[in-house]
């Protein structure tokens, strides 16, 4: 009888668990399919984020209009199911609607486009599929959030261990929505909808088929040879007739031959010392860089590369001498982050070379921050100097190009006595604690006498382009452009690069970024904490109990997306691997959000004391952040960390929906402002906030708006205990 009991129990609880399963898994692969069309920036993360909560938010507040019957609520699954893959394909052609190349950057604007189109296919059936799930279980909506919750955690560890190291996004999206499709015609087993079942597998089978030919559409006219997934990112190589480069989330990471850059890259620092010495080169060595250094003898190389799956890929497609250059005897191979080496090793180097894309990421940003240039300059020899070069213009230094090279100046400068610019269509910054020497003359004389034979960095080409007069003009305008410092936790450069970005593109995008990074921080954050005082003071006067309960909703929803964010960027910034570890931070938070929900259906006579216990929590909280992101908390304080935030939401969630509840039957209109909330914060926090004015102000500025709730909830409590 037990068992028949429990059966019955899990028949009705199974669709909940199966919500959030299919919920979370599907939302990490598409985010991080999403940040592979977008280049990687993290920006993306956000930005997909907040259009998912936005139209699961606007779904679940729509519930209640839907007619609730089981056909309908079967259905609704499958729809899901088979809308999902479509998503994946209209999301990877994106190019074509907007009309760029493959491989271009696009814009903010297409991103938030992008987003908001795709997700709303996704999402809003998600919502409704709530509100169904608490008809479904009789207006329970604390067992279907716990539910929904413990299956949101679930897939996201099962995302993260089984199915990211050993599949591509589209076919780890074809197996889950099978497995979900069996599940639902296991629950459901409705003859009407016998079909369904055989359908979504076909559809979900040509899906995981259609992987490799979608990718090679998108890079049309161009030949894609070869694809991988690695914990890094979505590795491409694409051919060009002889010349081939490699794309990291479309992000190039290196083009071969190219001769020019690989010259740029080594020369103008190597010819800046004389002698043996150690020298170090953090990425870009498969681009022709190695074969460069080795140029100069008595000199021994450790080469740095992220993702050893880098240079597998790549091998298959480089001639066979720059494969064995790699094995050369005086070369060192070091498959790890570049910054976690240099902080490890106990060696000092005479040159010191950063052969990485600009800091058009968070990724790549913590290698150009103040607290990088500081790791590097205690492993510099006393002589040695430091290098790394960013596209730039030959003639004309815009306002947006002239504010990102003066960030770059004045953060080498603040560790640096002294730092010299080498202009052209990229500018190479040398950095020492000694006099760079950048006169033409003496260069040239120095590749004569080491008998180098350069195309790009030849004395006759360094005469025009070490012109003083050109060298000077390039200074006056870097030293007289904003300075600004960039660092780990405050990442400016990060969105000067979006700027300068944006005036590749048209429309009020490049405005509105200019506006942002002009106007200060009145217009970003007091403005919008003045008017959210402002609504507290208003709710605090009038005479509905039921706001006192939904205010703190929707802020906390706010604050866990918000927060979860900054994490992402923190983690990222750290330890430069998020591709792959979001879904456990995911996990982490949802399996926080089922302890919450647990915890909070175990309250008996909630009240509002309880939601200023809650309240009271979630500051300490954001406090605890503060202080740790100070300390470069280890890896693993993250997803501990996701876990207590998660369970302070699901805790907030549960009492305020049991408070609210006995006021009003809307089923779906606590989670809908709940996730409202998180879509607000997940757009200003990722796109804006966090790039002008650095994680720990934004923490700051959520640590005062949720003062002010709490003191709007004391006063509601004395407020309503008067009342009684």
């Amino acid at each position: 009888m037990k068992k028949s009991i429990f059966h019955h129990q899990i028949h009705f609880l199974l669709p909940s668990f199966i919500l959030g399963f299919m919920a979370l898994s599907f939302q990490v692969l598409i985010l991080r399919e999403f940040s592979v069309q977008f280049a990687g920036s993290e920006i993306t993360f956000g930005i997909m984020l907040g259009a998912w909560l936005f139209w699961t938010g606007i779904g679940s507040l729509s519930g209640s209009l839907f007619k609730f019957s089981m056909t309908k609520f079967s259905g609704l699954y499958y729809l899901v199911i088979l809308v999902f893959p479509l998503c994946f394909i209209g999301l990877r052609m994106i190019r074509f609607i907007f009309k760029e190349s493959p491989g271009e950057l696009m814009g903010l604007f297409p991103m938030l486009i992008s987003a908001l189109f795709i997700s709303l296919f996704m999402c809003f059936p998600l919502g409704v599929l709530f509100v169904f799930n608490t008809n479904f279980l009789s207006g329970k909506v604390s067992k279907v959030y716990l539910f929904e919750s413990i299956g949101a955690a679930s897939g996201g560890i099962i995302v993260y261990f089984f199915l990211v190291p050993h599949l591509s996004n589209w076919k780890a999206a074809s197996l889950i929505g099978m497995v979900c499709a069996a599940v639902i015609y296991l629950v459901f087993p409705n003859k009407k909808q016998a079909l369904f079942l055989p359908v979504a597998v076909l559809a979900l089978a040509a899906f995981w088929i259609l992987d490799l030919p979608m990718q090679e559409l998108y890079w049309k006219p161009f030949s894609l040879a070869a694809s991988q997934d690695s914990p890094y990112g979505k590795l491409q190589i694409v051919k060009i007739q002889e010349q081939i480069t490699l794309y990291n989330n479309h992000s190039k990471g290196y083009t071969y031959p190219d001769l020019s850059s690989a010259e740029e890259a080594v020369h103008f620092a190597m010819l800046q010392k004389s002698g043996t010495g150690n020298v170090l080169l953090i990425g870009g060595g498969l681009s022709g860089s190695l074969s460069q250094l080795l140029k100069y003898p008595d000199i021994n190389i450790d080469y740095v590369e992220l993702d050893p799956e880098v240079i597998r890929i790549s091998s298959r497609f480089l001639p066979e001498f720059e494969n064995h250059i790699r094995n050369h005897p005086r070369i060192s191979v070091h498959y790890e982050d570049g910054r976690v080496f240099i902080s490890k090793t106990k060696k000092t180097y005479h040159v010191i070379i950063l052969n990485l894309p600009p800091p058009e990421t968070a990724q790549l940003n913590r290698f150009y921050t103040q607290e990088f240039f500081q790791i590097v300059k205690k492993k510099l020899h006393p002589e040695g100097v430091f290098s790394f070069q960013v596209p730039s213009a030959e003639n004309y230094i815009s306002p947006q190009l002239q504010d990102f090279l003066s960030c770059l100046y004045f953060t080498l400068r603040s560790v640096f006595n002294e730092v010299k610019i080498v202009p052209g269509a990229s500018n190479i910054f040398l950095a020492s604690s000694y006099l760079n020497d950048l006169d033409p003359d003496k260069l040239s004389q120095k590749i004569k006498d080491l008998g180098l034979h350069n195309t790009y960095v030849s004395p006759y080409l360094l005469q025009a382009r070490l012109s003083p007069q050109r060298v000077q003009s390039l200074r006056e305008k870097i030293v007289s452009g904003k300075k600004q410092v960039n660092k780990d936790l405050f990442p400016i450069s990060y969105f000067y690069n979006s700027v300068l970005r944006s005036t590749h593109f048209k429309g009020v995008e490049i405005q509105l970024l200019s506006f942002l990074s002009e106007k200060g921080r009145f217009w970003i954050l007091d403005f919008p904490l003045i008017v959210f005082a402002a609504v507290l003071i208003i709710i605090g006067l009038k005479k509905k109990e039921s706001s006192f309960y939904l205010t703190p909703l929707i802020l906390i929803g706010l604050t866990s997306i918000a927060v979860e964010i900054i994490v992402i960027i923190a983690f990222q910034t750290l330890y430069g691997y998020i591709y792959h570890t979001v879904s456990l931070l995911f996990a982490s938070f949802m399996a926080g959000m089922a302890l919450g929900a647990y915890l909070g259906t175990k309250i008996k006579n909630v009240d509002l004391k309880h939601l200023i216990v809650v309240q009271f929590q979630s500051l300490i909280l954001l406090l605890l952040l503060f202080l740790f992101l100070k300390q470069t908390p280890p890896p693993l304080f993250f997803p501990v960390y996701l876990i207590f935030l998660g369970s302070i939401g699901g805790e907030m969630f549960i009492i305020s929906n049991q408070l609210y509840l006995k006021k009003g039957l809307h089923y779906g209109l606590g989670y809908g402002l709940d996730l409202i909330g998180s879509f607000l914060g997940a757009i200003a926090v990722s796109s804006i906030l966090i790039p002008l004015v650095g994680l720990p102000l934004v923490l700051q500025y959520l640590f005062l708006a949720g003062s002010f709730c709490l003191l709007l909830l004391i006063w509601g409590k004395v407020k309503l205990e008067f009342k009684s």
